[in-house]
């Protein structure tokens, strides 16, 4: 929306940072550390921010050498265009990230050992990018906290609005410049005012069902990440004039259960080696195999006759077996044998292959089920989709069974165009005063993504961002500011700035653990008479509800009954038992140091 007089600003901040996950919690950490006085602000509310940091690994990309490492990246582009400056600042950053880590951690990045010959090993110089990690374990939000916490760090610099989207960013008609954002919080409507830069990194459009067909022409794909990212940054960047770019790029991993909900089970099912071994294929909309089931994913590209292409998307495909493998699955004794039996939990039954075509609507289903057997008894060859013939056994017996997926995504890459310096460009590539971008909303990969970077990029770019919105520019306007943030209640940081307002008497100690599920600490208060165990109290929580939820209360009484805190997690519930588990040893040593905490 652009600037008129009539507009009165609610507050004023010198930076403004348009979402709270890792590429946010890095531009307002870092901006705060310039002296900036910053609003950070994010439509999920509290304890579900993040974006797709929450979800992520958290590993990142690292090399040692610039020209192999700059060569590779070219190699991903291909036939793309790239922008030399923003590659080599890329390149040159990853090149730094094990003293970043050092630097701005106080960690030594430990090498992961994934894909010691890159994600895509035929490439030149492929074994140059290595992937390394800040926290122990991977997809346990580690590094998410990690970078959460940095920001908590500094909330007398950083306030926090959760559940506060933007509306709009408000733009001076003559300059172009992005003068602040409207924002909803609360209920309400309020205009914030930036002295120095907004930052955007609000994340992609995957949960955008229009974008997704439009800019990517897929119909049917399900979000495993974040449900909040629903592409505002695209309707923001297009609002002040802003060039895209990269809008058709995205990733993912292959195939989730189809149940038909916003975000559905088993994102990582395609690399299942014991899965797809023997009478089982996936079949497309007509029935027919259209993939190469053992192939390991990469992010969603597929071999396609010397290129790697994002696999066409079918809109009810399914995973086909016979009774035979059936009950191999269900005697699967992998590592994800928990997972596989609950994955075929799921299945359609049918005693004959005709039944079940007709039951899934696969019209060629019998065909391809003949065809598959051709090949594995007569051709011992998988001359379509040359799958490894170790890993395929003809068709027996039935019943038959086959269980509904769908093509899943990861993140999108597209956003408006932004340069080296992370400055949002216009229609003819000139800076957009103070608007600024980081993380996957328009980061730099053109085509194919390559594992690790996202996580690279939201460092790098969270930094650059931040930095440079914090840089004092020449005074453009007076902002006349009716309320400022620090005279009213309800625009103070939304986020916790203390922990030590929870309470123990004697014989009471209290337990705290960030290392739930949720990003919000779980607290607990524990009495004793003597050395027994007399009371368990649940001061604070936001685990998932149907889950640890409902997992503290049965560990409550396990530990009641036991007369210890360490008793078996509760199945499906596991990262939240530990915590559980975590808080209660900490507040029955709390009572042993000194009897009581306040």
């Amino acid at each position: 929306m652009l600037y008129d007089s009539t507009l009165k600003w609610d507050a004023i901040y010198d930076v403004v940072v348009i979402g709270f996950g890792g590429a946010g919690a890095g531009a307002a950490r870092f901006a705060a550390d310039k002296n900036a006085k910053v609003l950070l602000i994010d439509a999920a509310p509290e304890g579900q921010e993040g974006g797709n940091t929450r979800y992520a690994g958290g590993a990142f990309a690292w090399s040692d050498n610039f020209d192999d490492l700059r060569e590779y990246y070219k190699q991903t582009y291909y036939p793309f265009k790239y922008d030399p400056k923003a590659l080599d600042t890329f390149v040159d950053n990853v090149l730094q990230m094990k003293e970043y880590s050092q630097k701005y951690f106080g960690i030594t990045a430990q090498y992961t050992g994934r894909r010691p010959k890159g994600e895509y090993p035929e490439y030149q110089h492929a074994d140059t990018m290595r992937s390394q990690t800040m926290t122990k374990g991977m997809y346990n939000g580690g590094f998410w906290k990690l970078l959460r916490q940095k920001v908590y760090e500094r909330l007398d610099k950083i306030d926090i609005w959760f559940s506060s989207p933007a509306e709009h960013l408000i733009q001076d008609p003559e300059s172009k410049t992005v003068l602040g954002v409207q924002i909803k919080h609360q209920g309400q409507i309020r205009n914030v005012a930036a002295r120095n830069g907004i930052v955007m990194s609000c994340g992609g459009f995957e949960n955008n069902p229009d974008m997704v067909q439009t800019f990517l022409g897929q119909g049917s794909l399900a979000p495993i990440g974040t449900l909040y990212n629903q592409g505002k940054g695209i309707d923001l960047a297009v609002e002040v004039g802003a060039r895209l770019w990269h809008m058709a790029n995205y990733d993912s991993h292959g195939f989730s259960l189809n149940e038909g909900k916003s975000r559905e089970k088993f994102a990582y099912m395609i690399n299942w080696s014991s899965l797809f071994n023997g009478s089982i294929f996936v079949a497309g909309d007509d029935g027919t195999r259209y993939y190469r089931e053992d192939e390991e994913d990469r992010h969603g590209y597929k071999y396609n006759h010397g290129n790697w292409i994002m696999q066409p998307n079918q809109n009810h495909p399914h995973i086909v077996m016979d009774q035979k493998q059936y009950n191999q699955l269900a005697h699967d004794q992998t590592d994800k044998s928990e997972q596989i039996k609950e994955l075929i939990s799921y299945a359609i039954k049918a005693d004959s292959l005709p039944e079940l075509a007709a039951k899934i609507a696969a019209p060629k289903l019998v065909q391809a089920v003949e065809d598959f057997n051709y090949l594995t008894d007569v051709k011992k060859r998988d001359l379509i989709l040359n799958r490894e013939l170790k890993t395929m056994r003809s068709f027996a017996a039935g019943p038959y069974y086959a269980i509904p997926i769908r093509h899943n995504i990861l993140h999108t890459h597209g956003g408006g165009r932004r340069n080296e310096k992370c400055e949002v460009l216009d229609l003819e590539n000139n800076v957009i005063p103070h608007l600024y971008e980081a993380g996957e909303l328009g980061d730099i990969f053109a085509s194919k993504y390559v594992g690790a970077n996202s996580i690279a990029d939201l460092l790098i770019s969270g930094k650059i961002a931040g930095e440079n919105a914090a840089w004092s520019k020449r005074k453009v306007m007076d902002f006349d500011v009716i309320s400022g943030a620090s005279q009213k209640a309800e625009l103070k940081t939304d986020a916790h700035n203390s922990l030590t307002d929870f309470v123990a008497g004697a014989n009471q100690g209290i337990g705290i653990s960030e290392n739930g599920i949720n990003d919000v600490p779980i607290v607990v208060r524990v009495t004793v008479t003597g050395s027994k165990i007399v009371k368990i109290e649940t001061l604070q929580q936001k685990e998932t509800p149907n889950l640890g939820g409902k997992a503290m209360p049965i560990l409550t009484k396990r530990m009641l009954e036991e007369q210890s805190p360490e008793v078996d997690a509760v199945s499906g519930a596991s990262t939240t038992s530990a915590a559980f588990m975590q808080a209660v040893q900490q507040a029955l040593a709390n009572i042993k140091k000194d009897g009581s905490k306040k």
